[in-house]
């Protein structure tokens, strides 16, 4: 089914401390913010949040098994952090197409995410390649 502009996905999820702490192995990036309480209550978000670019994965997992789906290959993202993700918290995230560029199988895609108040937390666009569904 080829996708039109103005469909839309989105879903809820959860980042846990847990995974905040793999990520950090993983990245390498184990900046105190993300894994000290102590460090963090003395800070302006008084407690560890989501490494920004750990939360936004959200947005590649959504296209390449979801919207578009099976296939996609997530080539670029814009990206401004407007509120912090902390962990053991709800969140969704929001992916609808734009644009379609149908000589390139491209679609731009509105990428964001917000909190259980709907405030947004990140916000951004992002292309995808699909041949079958763009």
């Amino acid at each position: 089914m080829k996708l039109k502009v103005g469909d839309n996905y989105s879903e809820n999820f959860i980042i846990t401390q847990e995974m905040v702490n793999n990520f950090a192995e993983l990245s390498g990036d184990k900046n105190p913010l993300h894994l000290d309480k102590e460090f963090a209550a003395k800070t302006r978000f008084k407690k560890p949040v989501v490494h920004g670019l750990f939360s936004v994965t959200s947005f590649g997992k959504v296209m390449g098994t979801k919207f578009p789906g099976h296939g996609a290959i997530h080539v670029s993202q814009n990206l401004s952090f407007k509120r912090p993700l902390y962990p053991e918290k709800e969140y969704r995230v929001y992916v609808e197409l734009i644009k379609i560029i149908e000589d390139k199988h491209f679609g731009v895609f509105k990428t964001q995410i917000f909190d259980k108040n709907n405030k947004l937390i990140v916000d951004g666009t992002g292309t995808a390649l699909h041949e079958d569904k763009l």
